[in-house]
């Protein structure tokens, strides 16, 4: 027996695309990737710290992951 679906992540996925596309409306790319980049450099979301992670180049005689 299935469950009744409480959440649909690919409606959230719109919903949230169409917020930022009304919110960068008329911006230059410049613009919309400076914001992009400066909210992953906030974001303590698991997806950027690991952009955070491959975006840092590594010190020489550093560890590599």
């Amino acid at each position: 027996m299935r469950s009744t679906k409480t959440f649909d992540c690919v409606e959230m996925k719109d919903r949230i695309h169409r917020q930022i596309a009304q919110e960068c409306a008329g911006l230059p790319d410049e613009q919309v990737l400076a914001r992009i980049r400066e909210a992953l450099s906030h974001s303590q979301d698991a997806v950027a710290r690991r952009w955070r992670e491959i975006a840092t180049p590594n010190p020489p005689g550093g560890k590599h992951g």
